[in-house]
């Protein structure tokens, strides 16, 4: 009897670890997801942090021209809007521009400019569970700086007109012809030719 009882048991249980394969399967897709679109997103708010701060340093250029270091607001929310006119052209940014133009603390320096750089990616496998997009935002700061003119370089001294070419030790003298020469090998005999007429 306990023989039939244990077969009748093992037919009750077989097929039963089919429903777990769905569940262990999306949630190793789930976690591959993760791993994959938090990577994704960490490198779009990397990049808008780098958009955001190469813009914050263009408005940091308008400098005005007399010292201290001053900024004017309008030509860098000017060059900051060029900037961010050519990084809007990317698909992935969706706003670029200056939040403040904020006192700056503890610095010599009077104002410091900020700029926040938004962006928004698609997701890869995590739109299997409505996830669509991920979005991502970087912030930059950047002051003016300006810097000390140096005084222009002093020219060489002239050193005058081409004097030639320098002279060299002088030519020795010719001296007397040599009295006894060395014989040389002898000529060859030249080939005979036709004989003359």
């Amino acid at each position: 009897m306990s023989r039939l009882a244990q077969v009748l048991r093992a037919g009750r249980e077989r097929g039963s670890i089919l429903p777990v394969i769905p569940v262990v399967a999306l949630s190793l897709l789930l976690i591959a997801g993760l791993v994959i679109d938090a990577s994704r997103q960490l490198n779009a708010r990397s990049q808008a942090v780098a958009y955001a701060e190469e813009a914050a340093r263009a408005g940091a250029q308008a400098v005005e021209p007399e010292p201290p270091a001053t900024l004017d607001p309008q030509q860098a929310r000017r060059n900051v809007g060029d900037y961010c006119a050519q990084v809007l052209q990317r698909s992935a940014v969706t706003s670029c521009g200056v939040t403040d133009i904020e006192p700056a603390e503890d610095s010599p320096r009077p104002y410091t400019m900020v700029v926040r750089v938004e962006t928004q990616i698609p997701t890869t496998l995590l739109g299997m569970v409505g996830v669509r997009s991920l979005s991502a935002s970087g912030v930059g700061r950047a002051e003016p700086v300006a810097g000390e003119l140096l005084p222009p370089p002093e020219p060489e001294p002239d050193p005058g007109p081409d004097p030639g070419p320098e002279p060299g030790p002088p030519d020795p003298e010719p001296g007397p012809p040599d009295p006894d020469p060395e014989p040389g090998p002898p000529d060859p005999d030249p080939e005979p030719g036709p004989p003359a007429p």
